[in-house]
């Protein structure tokens, strides 16, 4: 585990090291890249489609978190289906941000076995508003390797998480998250309880 790790951060040392590497956005390994990004987290992360992830995921993969620790592939998959797709209202939403994502070429001799994707990803609550209950900021760092012609995660890395709090009005507390909309004064407020506070 510790080889995995070191290994890991090597790569992504090696990676800020050697930025004339990076391949262009228009180049097509980037594209595969992007669209494999895309396949997993819009797809199996933000949909909930566990097949995505079965068939993207290698077998041997690693997951490290910088606040949750680290999983196997089965660990991931079984979190995957309790922590994010077990509550359809409240569940997150992983967005990459725009403009962040770099992707370095890993070769052979020449030969492409694999790619490093560097990025930086937003995490929201479904339902939730944002200006009020906030985001989860973080950097990510993937390692995909080429697999019998299929591409496949090996590793995933997910550091700096950082919390954004919203903006709300000061008489106003964002309470707890609700499975089903709550009607107040014939207004609804999907997922949100409000509470009014009086000083005395």
């Amino acid at each position: 585990m510790k080889k995995s790790i070191a290994l890991a951060f090597a790569l992504i040392v090696c990676g800020l090291q050697t930025a004339h590497a990076q391949v262009s956005e228009n180049s097509t390994l980037f594209r595969d890249i992007m669209n494999l990004d895309s396949q997993i987290f819009e797809q199996g992360f933000n949909q909930c489609k566990p097949g995505i992830f079965e068939q993207y995921t290698a077998n041997d993969l690693e997951f490290f978190h910088d606040t949750g620790g680290t999983q196997n592939r089965t660990e991931f998959l079984q979190a995957v289906k309790k922590n994010i797709c077990s509550n359809p209202y409240g569940k997150p939403i992983r967005t990459l941000v725009p403009g962040s994502s770099q992707v370095f070429p890993l070769e052979n001799n020449g030969v492409l076995y694999g790619a490093v994707q560097m990025g930086v990803h937003r995490f929201d609550t479904k339902g939730a508003d944002v200006a009020v209950a906030g985001y989860t900021i973080a950097k990510f760092t993937h390692v995909w390797l080429i697999r019998n012609g299929k591409w496949q995660l090996k590793t995933s890395i997910s550091y700096d998480h950082q919390h954004k709090d919203g903006k709300i009005a000061s008489a106003v507390s964002v309470k707890n998250a609700l499975l089903k909309p709550l009607k107040l004064f014939e207004l609804t407020i999907a997922s949100l309880t409000l509470g009014l506070y009086v000083q005395d």
